[in-house]
């Protein structure tokens, strides 16, 4: 049994796949013992990483993007979530009619606190949407539990927040639902696991062997739903109802968190980069061929042919 270590720049349900291939034994079957930690501050991942603590680091791509060829090259080879998970509630009730320009004119409040993936999403999706993003207010500069805090102080028109937390200022009637990104985000590869150059020419395969037991995680997931969770819901999440946790299990699963393949496709890659390039943190795309080790894939494909 060969120990793989995973540094998680945060615990979230749209890691769900993970923590269902560690609970019904995928990763040991493929002769795993798979651990995970979440340091603090996340960026402590990095330096796990780089001085063999850990792994991998999961979190967002973004991250090996902005860094390759200019910090230290990390290669991604596996996703874990398809889509920003995210919530923007209002504190004004909107129209029935979505449209990504009622932020026009707006303070919209954005964590700065989990690094740049929250603001760069939710702009290059408003850009997309065909929203003026030079005249929305981005508060991006604070943490989640500041923004939090100036919300509900009375500053700010929206919020993009955890589904969790989103769900309960809906049901205290301090917002109104305005967008859930899983749902209107579109596809994009929010969440991946990314290593060392030196991860990938491992005669153990560490790599291949944990994206075979991922994928299988990833495949009971969808089959069996929120349902099959209430156990991990219950360890990692006991401040949410469980119905809620199911709840949220239930809507990623049917809204599309999770694609069948846990593959990195070079579409979904080149949207995010555009965010990316938008948000001015890279001057241009990295060739897929580049960013993503492919190997692993191609070992998960032939185990499950």
């Amino acid at each position: 049994m060969n120990k793989f270590v995973i540094a998680a720049t945060g615990l979230s349900m749209n890691y769900m796949p993970e923590y269902v291939a560690k609970e019904q034994g995928f990763f040991e079957e493929v002769g795993l013992d798979v651990e995970s930690y979440v340091p603090a501050p996340w960026t402590q991942c990095l330096t796990d990483v780089n001085q063999g603590k850990a792994h991998v680091v999961v979190g967002g791509i973004w991250v090996p993007l902005v860094y390759m060829d200019r910090i230290q090259n990390y290669y991604s080879f596996a996703k874990i979530a398809s889509r920003c998970p995210l919530v923007i509630v209002s504190r004004e009730k909107q129209s029935d009619d979505f449209s990504w320009q009622a932020m026009e004119g707006k303070r919209v409040l954005v964590s700065g606190g989990d690094g740049a993936s929250h603001y760069l999403s939710v702009a290059g999706c408003a850009k997309e949407g065909g929203a003026d993003t030079s005249k929305i207010r981005f508060i991006h500069d604070f943490s989640t539990s500041m923004i939090i805090e100036m919300f509900l102080g009375g500053f700010g028109d929206f919020i993009v927040l955890q589904p969790d937390m989103a769900n309960k200022f809906i049901a205290d009637g301090v917002a109104f639902p305005y967008c859930d990104l899983a749902v209107r985000g579109g596809v994009i590869p929010w969440s991946v696991y990314y290593g060392l150059e030196s991860l990938f020419d491992d005669e153990d395969n560490l790599a291949g062997k944990f994206a075979l037991g991922l994928q299988k995680g990833t495949t009971w997931l969808l089959e069996n739903g929120g349902e099959g969770c209430e156990a991990i819901i219950r360890r990692n999440w006991p401040h949410v109802k469980l119905e809620d946790g199911i709840h949220t299990i239930n809507q990623f699963c049917q809204g599309g968190m999770w694609t069948p393949s846990i593959e990195i496709t070079e579409q979904e890659l080149t949207r995010w980069q555009r965010f990316l390039v938008e948000g001015d943190i890279l001057d241009a795309p990295i060739a897929h061929e580049k960013a993503v080790k492919t190997a692993p894939m191609d070992f998960v494909r032939s185990q499950l042919k």
